[in-house]
């Protein structure tokens, strides 16, 4: 089951492609294998008339999906997890993404070294295109949105979290300190979003 960490870190959400119902906007269904790239914000799919992984082009078209039963939905070509119905609370996942080291010699690597690269090669009039710089993800980390009143509100730290409740800072750093709470605790925060509503 796909978690909310991931060790190696890995530009898709998920671990493998899994069982999607999408639903668009025009009142249609399908069933898909699904996979979300963090680092492009993109959404892939296997296309069952050929079996090739592909991008999502019209995300207007879609309005949610369900994967793994988690429910979805899309914000541009943003996902957005809806993690709690009332208060409704969304997490938007980013990562942060870096050029994979380069190979100096002796089989090590540097982010430093400076190495000459080259795109295509060309011999006796054939040609070739190298492989360019590949990205690897150095960071996932994820943002909260809660909905009040038909807007959203985002906060990615405690502090962001509080101006959205500017008359409830003092009672809600005290729900922090006494439940000893992390950010990255989705039960906790929506937990503590919860109680910021029922203030």
């Amino acid at each position: 089951m796909p978690g909310y960490g991931q060790e190696p870190l890995s530009a898709y959400l998920f671990d493998d492609y899994h069982d999607a119902v999408v639903y668009f906007r025009d009142g249609r269904k399908s069933a898909e294998k699904v996979n979300y790239n963090l680092v492009e914000s993109a959404l892939y799919f296997i296309d069952k008339r050929d079996g090739q992984v592909k991008v999502v082009s019209n995300y207007q078209a879609i309005d949610s999906l369900v994967i793994a039963r988690r429910i979805f939905l899309l914000d541009g070509n943003t996902a957005l997890e809806k993690v709690s119905p009332a208060p409704i609370v969304y997490i938007r996942f980013n990562a942060s993404s870096k050029y994979k080291p380069q190979t100096i010699g002796y089989g090590l690597s540097s982010e430093l070294a400076s190495v000459d690269a080259y795109s295509s090669a060309s011999f006796q009039g054939m040609r070739t295109d190298l492989q360019g710089k590949e990205r690897e993800v150095s960071k996932i980390s994820h943002d909260y949105i809660i909905e009040k009143a038909g807007k959203r509100s985002r906060f990615s730290n405690f502090k962001q979290l509080y101006r959205i409740y500017p008359a409830h800072r003092a009672t809600l750093e005290q729900f922090v300190a006494q439940h000893e709470l992390d950010f990255n605790d989705v039960a906790g925060m929506i937990a503590l979003c919860r109680y910021a509503e029922s203030l």
